[in-house]
């Protein structure tokens, strides 16, 4: 199910829908390793949330249920986990880069937000993560994903390792107006056609 690749490494990416978030913008957080069982993990709250956490040598599993678990900021765990393949920078750097923008770069709804920090690890391993419209949300992150990487998920070299992808998209709602103006849109709850 899940792994390394045969040339580069793995990140993961831990997505929350809207609904499962009190802002109504949903959440993301980040991990990469050698293994999945010596994971990086990295999750960002605001400052009042605790901000943004760091934690080493956690395994695939214990990544998925952490803010579920351990710091109770989610009810459930992650709707969707995205598996996707990197070769650079190496890991050590990648690590550094991690750091500054998930820990030492406070959070902000429109500068450096849990989406903002995850793109912005991304692009320096080179995978396209698109630009926002104000604010970077964790539902427009992935349909970017899927816009400007679709040949390397048709590849298997970025890979749904949980959830319905298809779904999601469908259903997922745009997080803007929730986290500017407290507005839901209705669900579709309906999936079907291609995701990408």
């Amino acid at each position: 199910m899940y792994g390394q690749f045969k040339d580069g490494y793995s990140l993961y990416l831990f997505v929350y829908e809207s609904d499962q978030t009190e802002s109504g913008a949903g959440h993301i957080a980040i991990a990469f390793g050698e293994d999945t069982t010596n994971l990086i993990y990295y999750t960002k709250y605001r400052q009042q949330d605790g901000g943004g956490r760091k934690v080493k040598n956690l395994s695939f599993h214990q990544a998925l249920l952490y803010d579920r678990d351990s710091l109770t900021h989610q009810k459930l765990p992650p709707s969707l986990v995205l598996q996707l393949k990197a070769v650079d920078p190496d890991l050590e750097e990648l690590e550094k880069l991690s750091d500054h923008w998930n820990l030492k770069e406070p959070w902000s709804l429109f500068v450096n937000n849990c989406t903002d920090a995850v793109k912005r690890v991304l692009r320096a391993t080179k995978i396209n993560p698109g630009l926002a419209f104000l604010i970077s949300t964790p539902n427009e992150l992935v349909e970017d994903l899927i816009y400007h990487n679709a040949p390397r998920f048709q590849q298997n070299e970025f890979v749904v390792l949980h959830g319905d992808l298809c779904f999601y998209l469908k259903n997922e709602r745009n997080a803007v107006p929730q986290a500017l103006f407290g507005k839901r849109q209705k669900r579709n709850q309906q999936a079907n056609g291609d995701c990408y």
